[in-house]
C-alpha cells in the first residue's frame, strides 16, 4: 500500500511535468535535434548529463525527496531532477508527457561474474576508484561469455505498469519501453574482464586471445539483437534522449520507410560503439581489434554513433568505413581542426567539453565560453552538439552547472546560421 502522502507528492510532480511537456518549446527542441541529426543547418544543441546530484540535492528543497515508499522515492527523484533541469538549466533536454516503464527482460547479459572493489576519493559523490579481479585470463575462460537467452517477463512488466498507472496514469501516459538502440562498448567490458594492462599487452603478446574474446563477445551481442527483434521487444527510436555517449537521437530518417509499427527491427534504430581504452592504439590496431567487430553490430542499425572519451582525429579514415555513421564523439582530448581536416564527409560533431572546469577552486566562465566558441569555429561546416558529461564534482555548487548551460546556450544562439 502506497502512503497517501507519497501518492499526493507524485501526482503533484507529474502534473508539473505534464504542464511543461505541453509547452511549444518541446517541439522546437525536437525539431532542432532532428535538423542537427539530419546534417541540416541549425544552431548547436546543448545537453547536460551525469550531474553529481548527490552533492547538492539535499540542500535544495525542490530536489529533496520526501516519499517513504522505495519505488515512489525513485520516481520522485526522477521527477524532481527532470523539473529542476527544465526550470533552471537552459539546455535542450526534451520533456514528454509519458512515463516510460522498461520492459522486464531476463537473460540478455554476457553472464561473466566480476569481483569489484570501489574506493571513494575525496568524499565525492561520483569520484571512485574501481579495482576488478580478472575473470578471463586464458582461452578456457572465454567460455564464461555466454550466449544470451532472452526472456520477456510480461507479467512483471504489466505489474509495474499497473502500479504506476494507478498512481498517476490519468496525468501522464504510462507506457512500456523496450530497447531503442544498440550501443556496443565491447572494450569497456573486455578490460574489466581481463585487466587493462593485461589486455593492452595481449594486443601484441597474445593477439589470438584478444581476437577470440572479441569474436565471442560480438557473437553474443549479435545474438541478443536477433532475439530482441524476433521476439518483438524493440521499440521506436523516439523518444531517445541519448544516442551512444552523445545526446538526443531524434531523426526523420528512422524508422525505415518500410517499417512495420508492430515489429520494429534493428535497422529502424540507432547503433554505435566505442573502444575508449584505444586512445593511444594505432589506427591499424584499432581497426583490427575493435572496429572490425563493432562494424558487424553497426551494419545492422539504421544510423550510428561512434566514440566516447577517446580522441578520434587521427582515425577519421577508418571511421569512414562505419556503415551509416552519423555522429562522432569529439572528446576533450580531440584535435577538432584535425578531425575536420581528416573527415571524409560531414558528421554531427558530438563535442564533450572538459568537465574538469566545474571542479576547480573557482569556476572560470570566460574559459568555458572560449572553449565552446573555439570548438564551434574549428568545426566549420560540421553540425554540432555540446554534451557536458562525466561530471565527477561541482564542489557542491549547482550554480556552476547552471552557469555553464547559460553560456553554452547563449553562444549556440549567437553562432546559429543567420544569427
Amino acid at each position: 500500500m502506497v502512503p497517501t502522502k507519497d501518492r499526493d507528492v507524485l501526482r503533484r510532480l507529474a502534473s508539473d511535468i505534464a504542464g511543461i511537456a505541453q509547452l511549444p518549446e518541446q517541439e522546437e527542441k525536437i525539431e532542432g535535434w532532428t535538423r542537427i541529426n539530419g546534417l541540416k543547418p541549425h544552431r548547436p544543441m546543448v545537453w547536460i548529463t551525469e550531474i553529481p546530484w548527490g552533492e547538492f540535492e539535499h540542500k535544495i528543497p525542490e530536489l529533496r525527496t520526501v516519499c517513504e515508499d522505495e519505488r515512489c522515492r525513485g520516481v520522485e527523484q526522477h521527477f524532481r531532477r527532470t523539473l529542476f533541469t527544465a526550470r533552471h538549466l537552459p539546455c535542450h533536454a526534451v520533456v514528454h508527457d509519458v512515463f516510460w516503464v522498461p520492459k522486464v527482460i531476463h537473460g540478455s547479459d554476457f553472464g561473466v561474474i566480476v569481483e569489484e572493489e570501489k574506493l571513494a576519493q575525496n568524499g565525492g559523490t561520483y569520484i571512485q576508484s574501481h579495482h576488478y579481479k580478472p575473470a578471463i585470463k586464458d582461452f578456457p575462460d572465454i567460455d564464461k561469455i555466454k550466449m544470451p537467452d532472452v526472456r520477456y517477463d510480461e507479467e512483471e512488466t504489466q505489474q509495474n505498469l499497473s502500479f504506476f498507472r494507478q498512481l498517476f496514469g490519468d496525468i501522464l501516459a504510462v507506457k512500456p519501453s523496450g530497447p531503442r538502440q544498440h550501443f556496443f562498448p565491447a572494450w569497456d567490458r573486455l578490460v574489466v574482464w581481463t585487466g587493462v594492462t593485461e589486455a593492452l599487452m595481449d594486443l601484441v603478446a597474445r593477439p589470438d586471445f584478444i581476437h577470440a574474446i572479441m569474436r565471442r563477445m560480438t557473437d553474443s551481442f549479435l545474438a541478443r539483437m536477433d532475439q530482441y527483434e524476433k521476439q518483438g521487444l524493440l521499440d521506436y527510436p523516439h523518444p531517445l534522449a541519448r544516442v551512444g555517449s552523445g545526446a538526443a537521437g531524434y531523426t526523420d530518417e528512422l524508422p525505415q520507410p518500410d517499417v512495420d509499427p508492430a515489429h520494429i527491427r534493428t535497422i529502424d534504430q540507432w547503433g554505435g560503439a566505442t573502444p575508449q581504452i584505444f586512445s593511444d592504439v594505432s589506427p591499424d590496431m584499432h581497426e583490427e581489434f575493435a572496429l572490425k567487430y563493432e562494424n558487424e553490430v553497426m551494419a545492422r542499425c539504421g544510423l550510428n554513433y561512434y566514440g566516447c572519451c577517446e580522441p578520434l582525429h587521427n582515425k577519421m579514415h577508418i571511421l569512414a568505413r562505419v556503415p551509416r555513421l552519423r555522429k562522432i564523439s569529439i572528446s576533450p582530448w580531440c584535435d577538432v581542426a584535425k578531425a575536420v581536416e581528416n573527415a571524409t564527409r560531414n558528421y554531427v560533431f558530438s563535442h564533450k567539453p572538459n568537465p574538469a572546469i566545474l571542479a576547480e577552486d573557482t569556476f572560470n566562465a570566460e574559459r568555458a565560453e572560449r572553449d565552446i566558441r573555439e570548438r564551434i569555429a574549428k568545426s566549420r561546416e560540421m553540425p554540432c552538439e555540446f554534451i557536458l558529461k562525466d561530471i565527477s564534482t561541482v564542489r557542491g555548487d549547482v550554480t556552476r552547472v547552471i552557469a555553464w548551460c547559460e553560456i553554452a546556450s547563449r553562444v549556440a544562439r549567437e553562432t546559429a546560421p543567420g544569427a
